[in-house]
């Protein structure tokens, strides 16, 4: 049995031993994934990193074909039963979220929130990082999935996406999720790692 969901991964140079850690981590769930998808792609010079994982993320979109999908970044890993805890809960949410093994991200249950808390709350800041969370593929794509087009300096310079007030893609792509009327889960359990490896955003500051 394969669980209706692929993962993407949009990946950046240099990085293979840490994305050969992410495929395995994949291929290792206790129930199947039906695809990973990996972009392998440079970073052109001038762009934002938030804008250079969105467009391969979006590119990828255009090929799944399951009800979930799920992005994973090349330097994060999903713990074995990451997959087989979270198909319980796939019937009631367009959007399931979990618990950072590492302690590194925040741990925030919106699930007493009501949506419009949650919609709100997006539109000034996020408690989701973006990967390992389960997105409904079809909601995904009716905004056309992860916004690409950037609007004035650097991240940390003010520049956004064009369109909306953040420069991440994660918090974007939820605020979109939440606006189009997905309902948030989280599942208060450790079932991914983020930044790991010697040279992962922990270690970069990224």
């Amino acid at each position: 049995m394969r669980a209706s969901v692929t993962v993407l991964t949009a990946t950046i140079p240099g990085r293979e031993e840490l994305l050969a850690s992410c495929l395995k981590s994949v291929y290792s769930q206790t129930v199947e994934v039906q695809s990973h998808l990996v972009m392998a792609q440079s970073i052109s010079d001038g762009l934002p990193g938030p804008q250079h994982c969105a467009i391969q993320q979006t590119a990828l979109l255009s090929a799944v074909d399951t009800t979930f999908c799920m992005r994973l970044a090349d330097d994060d890993q999903l713990l074995p039963h990451c997959i087989e805890t979270l198909m319980p809960y796939m019937a009631e949410s367009d959007v399931a979220y979990s618990w950072d093994a590492n302690g590194s991200r925040p741990r925030v249950n919106c699930n007493d929130w009501g949506h419009s808390r949650v919609l709100s709350t997006l539109e000034s800041s996020n408690w989701i990082d973006g990967s390992a969370v389960l997105m409904r593929t079809e909601i995904l794509r009716s905004f056309g999935g992860w916004p690409t087009e950037w609007e004035g300096a650097g991240l940390f310079q003010g520049g956004h996406f064009a369109g909306y007030q953040s420069g991440y893609d994660d918090q974007t792509v939820f605020y979109c999720m939440a606006k189009a009327g997905a309902r948030f889960l989280c599942v208060e359990q450790e079932l991914w790692a983020y930044g790991t490896g010697p040279w992962s955003r922990l270690s970069t500051g990224g």
